[in-house]
């Protein structure tokens, strides 16, 4: 009688993955050229922010030292203003050239992350070294997103401090859309939102030079629209409504101007202005603008005054607006939508590279 010995199998012994700090200096050996070179713009930018700052100190200084903060109308505020108003040029171009960080960073960082192994085949021999394709990807994009996060975090709070004697004198506000988007929080959310998406495109695509460009599209044009659309939309929502608030003109429709000490409260963004009639029914813009020629082109206006004369014949005038404690808060709903999409782009991203053959 004939048997056959089976061989007893022995359990597969469990490999170990790669521990993730090793895996994290080779990312830093294979990415060191591109984070020195990003690391010298960053730092370029600061320098350039900090001495531009510099020659608007000791006039702002003047500017406190002489209660221009309380009087606005004392004799010497005037002049410190004008200067001001004639010193935007340096500060003006670094507003621009942060809202070009995450187009930058999107194009040149992101896109030629996943489709240049793509397009030249390396991506065979980089996935199959034991590591594991996603786990690759992870640690690439982690390492890139924390440093470009924290610079740029770092550079729009170095803006915002150049921005602060704008701000005062009320030449700029943080509230317009130009200073809304280059905040820390909102600069570090845009670029990981471009830097998710060129990644994702150069992964979707696998053509570098295609998925550059396609990134510049849509980062730019994201940034453009919120320049142009989006910073306004957000800022209207919930806005509060008053009739205490008499800006200068009484201008009606989008407003879209700092309060200050004229059209107050300090610090506020108003956003809207309306009129009702006799009944409480809101104006149109014709019958308005015929309430303002009316105003203005009687000769009792002059005697009582605008508030006055508006109470005389029963009209309201309205104002909506953001009080300046709201700044913070619509500044985390902002980055939290440009954080969540970065997240969900970098997750399409691993699932990509994971399923493909």
């Amino acid at each position: 009688m004939t048997t056959v010995a089976v061989a007893p199998v022995s359990p597969r012994r469990r490999e170990h993955p790669v521990p993730w700090k090793a895996m994290a200096r080779v990312t830093w050996l294979q990415r060191r050229s591109t984070l020195i070179g990003l690391l010298l713009v960053f730092v370029a930018c600061g320098v350039a922010i900090v001495v531009g700052q510099a020659g608007t100190h000791a006039t702002y200084a003047s500017f406190v030292a002489n209660g221009c903060v309380q009087n606005r109308f004392h004799v010497p505020c005037v002049t410190f203003e004008n200067w001001f108003a004639e010193s935007t040029d340096l500060f003006s171009a670094m507003v621009i050239a942060l809202h070009v960080v995450p187009v930058v960073i999107g194009v040149f960082v992101g896109a030629p992350l996943l489709s240049r192994e793509l397009e030249s085949g390396t991506f065979r021999f980089t996935w199959t070294q034991g590591v594991g394709r996603s786990r690759a990807v992870v640690t690439t994009l982690v390492i890139l997103a924390l440093f470009v996060t924290v610079a740029t975090c770092v550079l729009g709070l170095v803006l915002n401090w150049f921005a602060h004697p704008f701000e005062v004198i009320g030449i700029e506000s943080q509230w317009q859309s130009g200073l809304f988007d280059t905040t820390g929080p909102m600069l570090a959310a845009w670029t990981l939102f471009g830097l998710t998406l060129g990644t994702f495109l150069g992964a979707l695509i696998g053509r570098t030079v295609a998925a550059m460009a396609v990134t510049a599209a849509i980062v730019g044009g994201l940034l453009v629209a919120s320049f142009v659309w989006l910073v306004a939309r957000l800022e209207a929502i919930g806005a509060l409504a008053t009739n205490r608030l008499m800006p200068m003109g009484l201008n009606v429709g989008q407003l879209n101007v700092p309060g200050s000490q004229v059209n107050g409260p300090v610090g506020s963004w108003l956003v809207r202005a309306w009129f009702t009639g006799p009944g409480g029914k809101r104006l149109d813009a014709s019958a308005a603008s015929n309430v303002i020629g009316r105003m203005y082109g009687g000769p009792a206006t002059g005697k009582v005054g605008p508030s006055r004369w508006l109470s005389v014949h029963h009209y309201i005038y309205w104002v909506s607006y953001q009080p300046a404690s709201r700044f913070w808060v619509f500044q985390v709903i902002a980055a939290a939508i440009l954080v969540v999409l970065a997240a969900l782009l970098a997750f399409a991203t691993v699932r990509i590279v994971a399923r493909r053959a």
